[in-house]
């Protein structure tokens, strides 16, 4: 009897773990981007209407640039010399469908700077934009200011940008370039029109 209840038993585990593989297919591998809904704010499209802003208006535009620290007077620029510089900001879209996926937004209230921050980062060290903060005015909803942080590397040398972007006064580039031996350079580029 002990041994039909032992068979009857050892015989239920196996069907149990029969059936229990056939309920369970395999993972299928993940289709990243298949169904992307995700709305990423339109920098690119933020971008574009300030520059165009620019470009219609009778600003004096006054460009500066500093090498290591090395400081120099601002100089007045042309709109063609405003829309090369301004174009850097052009290309910093995450929302192009090859690189999207690799980007996680966050949002966050700053009470000190009454701002709503929308944060967009990855984890890729490869990819060339390593993260975008834009901060909305909290009543409006309207930009007030946009951050990004770019990583290449260019031969021996890795190359650091940190660029700002002030609705409707001006924009900095900041460049730092490390070479394979630890020597370090940093340039800032200022380009500011109406700004009081």
């Amino acid at each position: 009897m002990k041994q039909l209840l032992y068979t009857s038993l050892l015989l239920f585990v196996i069907v149990s773990a029969c059936k229990s593989k056939k309920e369970n297919p395999p993972v299928q591998p993940e289709q990243t981007n298949a169904n992307d809904t995700a709305t990423f704010y339109d920098v690119k499209g933020f971008f574009e209407s300030e520059i165009k802003e620019v470009n219609t208006t009778p600003y004096f535009i006054y460009y500066k640039k500093n090498k290591d620290n090395k400081k120099k007077d601002s100089i007045a620029i042309k709109n063609k010399d405003f829309n090369e510089l301004a174009n850097q900001f052009l290309d910093k879209d995450i929302t192009r469908k090859e690189i999207k996926h690799y980007y996680k937004e966050d949002v966050f209230r700053d009470l000190s700077t009454k701002s709503i921050t929308l944060s967009y980062s990855t984890k890729n060290k490869e990819l060339e934009i390593q993260s975008i903060d834009v901060l909305l005015d909290e009543v409006t909803n309207k930009v007030k200011f946009i951050f990004i942080r770019t990583n290449q590397n260019e031969g021996d040398s890795s190359i650091i940008k940190q660029m700002s972007w002030n609705k409707g006064k001006n924009f900095l580039i900041s460049t730092t370039t490390i070479k394979s031996d630890g020597t370090k350079s940093t340039s800032q580029e200022y380009v500011s029109w109406n700004d009081d």
